[in-house]
């Protein structure tokens, strides 16, 4: 994510830009998206998140409609989750794959009785829909865009589900994790998922452009005591590192397999996707590196370790990458998450980031009510 704002006319804008503006966040440039940064203060966002809640427009991640009789054919091809065995009105984790079994993109795949719907990240887009459309004239699938029809809210926060219980005329608290509820409001669909993008319990909702402004100006303003505040970006993917998790163009691309990334989980074997037979082959052999969490011993809080930066080993020779760093205003600790060698990868193992000293940790630094 840039700070930088290239030509305005070259970015897109979400119907929520204008709402943005005259909040007066410090806008930013992500994926060519002009985005919403933070409204007052990063740290202070993650922690309205952490004790209660937080909303945040996330219309710039990719939202793309899979149908026709073949569409699941397609998509098991090209996903390397289970979805034949996935139930109408859930979501499922999933990657897409190169041959080589390095990671296209990845995404949670929403299903509907008479439609699929891939959430992927914003640099993902445009790849995926070629990458999708490419293949669907082979499997009698149609594979259409819905990013710049819809707008994406995320609402997120140990009190979210009473909260919105309280606003919403249809409840999400009881949703279980990956649940989906699809339906009608006031003439214009929406799709609820139970989602957990930060650590705490968490709800996306999608909405026709021609809704999302009255829901955001009623969420963040119009509810009395129960509005929640907006967060921005910055503050989300602070949670994200936080939580553990992923992100495109830094823990995942194209030359990072989901093995080394500790994404097991999300490959079903049992069929036929793109890259399974490099995977198997890697995870026959084990992967030389591995994703870890690193805790930041000493060290300045405005010298985060960054994207890139090395990783050394006590005997001083080098033995990964920083893939992501921040402070957790949460833990308050420099954290960051790097692939280490095996051989450093243990929990416990001393490594340097730079001038500073750090320990290698399990993933996630965060759980909820576990905080240190």
């Amino acid at each position: 994510m840039s700070d930088e704002i290239p030509n305005d006319d070259k970015l897109l804008h979400g119907c929520l830009h204008d709402r943005h503006v005259a909040l007066e966040a410090n806008m930013a440039d992500e994926a060519g998206w002009r985005v919403p940064l933070s409204y007052s203060n990063a740290a202070e966002e993650v922690l309205q998140v952490r004790c209660r809640a937080g909303v945040c427009d996330v219309s710039h991640a990719g939202r793309i409609r899979i149908r026709g009789d073949g569409a699941l054919d397609l998509l098991e091809r090209t996903c390397t989750a289970d979805l034949a065995h996935q139930e109408f009105d859930t979501s499922l984790p999933t990657l897409l794959c190169n041959e080589r079994g390095g990671v296209l993109a990845a995404g949670r795949l929403i299903r509907l009785e008479s439609f699929w719907v891939l959430v992927t990240d914003p640099l993902c887009r445009e790849k995926v829909l070629e990458h999708l459309g490419a293949l669907a004239g082979q499997f009698d699938a149609k594979v259409d865009d819905q990013t710049q029809k819809t707008a994406m809210l995320s609402v997120d926060g140990p009190r979210s589900p009473e909260i919105l219980d309280a606003l919403l005329p249809f409840s999400v608290g009881n949703l279980p994790a990956g649940a989906v509820k699809f339906g009608t409001l006031m003439i214009a669909r929406y799709i609820a998922e139970r989602v957990d993008a930060t650590g705490d319990w968490g709800v996306q909702v999608s909405v026709p452009n021609m809704m999302a402004v009255q829901a955001w100006r009623f969420i963040t303003e119009k509810a009395g005591d129960s509005s929640i505040p907006p967060i921005g970006l910055a503050a989300r993917d602070v949670m994200r590192i936080e939580a553990g998790f992923c992100r495109y163009g830094h823990e995942l691309n194209e030359t990072i397999d989901p093995i080394s990334a500790g994404l097991q989980e999300h490959v079903d074997f049992a069929h036929d996707f793109l890259g399974r037979d490099a995977l198997k082959a890697i995870g026959e052999k084990g992967p030389s590196r591995k994703r870890v969490g690193l805790r930041i011993d000493d060290g300045a809080a405005g010298n985060l370790p960054k994207m890139g930066t090395e990783v050394f080993g006590e005997s001083g020779g080098e033995v990964g990458t920083v893939t992501s760093g921040t402070f957790s205003p949460t833990l308050d600790a420099i954290i960051a998450q790097a692939y280490l060698v095996v051989d450093a990868a243990e929990a416990g193992t001393v490594v340097r980031v730079g001038d500073a000293t750090a320990r290698v940790v399990d993933l996630p630094f965060y759980r909820p009510c576990e905080r240190s």
